[in-house]
């Protein structure tokens, strides 16, 4: 049953949801739209990470957004584990600040900044207001697009981490930065990686970061909608939507076995590549 509004103010709303209760733009026609209608934005993904993830652990979540990982990640490692979230677009990370506030989530540290190779500054491009329909989780920080603000770009080796357990990165293109700026910490830490990696060309330039990383992976692909889902709704809106396209990596010295999922076969396997093989299988 779709949970009920606890508050609703404008464009905003809140509602009980499967890792807890969330604020999020009711405009927003992604993560809003699947909180409103599911009570959750993306749970494969949550459920096939939190398989290496153990109470105690360091998590690092790069485009946050308003959260939906964050905080079932700060439930998965516990008041002893640690949760840095990174998220630049000032609405998106009030959310995430607030949403981390809401369930009461000592173990999150929230940066409103974005991750780069390097420190620095980056622009925003400017978004429509909040009360227009719009995807606001999918926004790239590299467009000719006006800028708004400027926010601090900082690289996840500055954090100095002396453990990692996974880095978490969906940045809209810009995964290529972040991991070029995570090289000590994964050097270091050997955490595992859950990279977005849905736009042509970008298998390339990965494949090679993980070869020289010394990281395997495979890809996680599944639709958006689950019926399944937190609300158990059977509407299905994301129909003629592509799938959700990541990668999950890990150092090449451990012996992790996934057998439902499909390798990364390198620099020429695209999303679509592994949707034939899977397709191919049925």
């Amino acid at each position: 049953m779709i949970s009920p509004y606890l508050v609703e103010n404008r464009h905003m709303a809140v509602k009980r949801c499967k890792y807890g209760v969330f604020m999020y733009n009711r405009n927003d026609t992604f993560v809003g739209r699947a909180l409103d209608l599911y009570g959750e934005w993306c749970d494969f993904e949550i459920q096939l990470v939190r398989k290496f993830i153990e109470l105690g652990d360091t998590v690092v979540d790069v485009g946050a957004n308003i959260g939906t990982h964050t905080v079932a990640f700060a439930n998965i490692v516990g008041p002893a584990g640690l949760v840095h979230a990174f998220e630049p677009q000032r609405r998106n990370f009030l959310m995430l600040a607030g949403n981390v506030a809401l369930n009461g989530l000592d173990n999150v540290i929230c940066h409103q900044k974005a991750v780069g190779e390097f420190e620095g500054e980056i622009s925003l491009p400017l978004l429509p207001p909040p009360e227009v329909s719009f995807n606001y989780s999918a926004v790239p920080l590299q467009v000719g697009l006006p800028a708004v603000e400027n926010v601090s770009l900082t690289s996840l080796d500055s954090l100095n981490l002396p453990r990692c357990r996974l880095i978490k990165i969906d940045t809209e293109g810009m995964e290529q930065p972040v991991l070029a700026g995570a090289k000590s910490t994964v050097e270091r830490c050997r955490p595992f990686l859950y990279v977005e990696n849905n736009e042509p060309g970008a298998s390339k330039t990965l494949s090679q970061i993980l070869d020289a990383l010394g990281y395997k992976a495979w890809w996680s692909i599944y639709p958006y909608y689950d019926a399944r889902n937190f609300y158990s709704n059977t509407e299905n809106v994301w129909r003629d939507y592509m799938p959700s396209a990541n990668l999950l990596c890990a150092p090449s010295e451990l012996d992790v076995q996934l057998p439902d999922l499909q390798p990364f076969l390198g620099e020429t396997d695209e999303w679509r590549d592994c949707v034939q093989r899977m397709t191919s299988r049925l």
